[in-house]
């Protein structure tokens, strides 16, 4: 009778361990799968995001490059204008010729060309920053 019971106890503990250790494998397996589908549409979403930025900056920059261009054109006019009339302003001074119209004209150009100048080298540092976080985000990948 001892050993019956014996059995009967170990047949009882050993259904319980099974038990149990179905239980923590149903909520492992769950836990599994919940989490790779966590990381599946998180994973989505952050190579979605990767190439929208990717195609923003090729976009900033190709509008940079073509803004910059435009830019350039503006500024060489400028300068051209400027150099013209310093000179003919320089002549006058030396004429004593010199008007109060002439010489504010030659300060609003040359306030006008400053300002072009400052676009431009905003628009290439702006092209320099594009280019080195697309250096960045290529190097990351690899």
């Amino acid at each position: 009778m001892p050993t019956f019971a014996r059995r009967k106890q170990r047949l009882s503990d050993m259904k319980r361990h099974l038990r149990q250790w179905i239980r923590v494998c149903l909520i492992l397996t769950a836990l599994l799968v919940l989490a790779g589908c966590g990381e599946t549409k998180t994973r989505q979403e952050i190579n979605r995001r990767k190439a929208a930025l990717k195609e923003h900056q090729a976009t900033e920059l190709k509008r940079a490059q073509d803004e910059l261009q435009l830019t350039d054109s503006l500024l060489q006019l400028a300068n051209v204008e400027l150099e013209a009339l310093q000179k003919q302003v320089d002549e006058d001074k030396a004429a004593l010729k010199a008007t109060p119209e002439e010489l504010t004209l030659l300060t609003m150009t040359r306030m006008r060309r400053d300002s072009i100048r400052t676009q431009y080298e905003a628009l290439g540092m702006k092209i320099r920053y594009i280019r080195k976080k697309q250096k960045e985000t290529q190097d990351q990948e690899q």
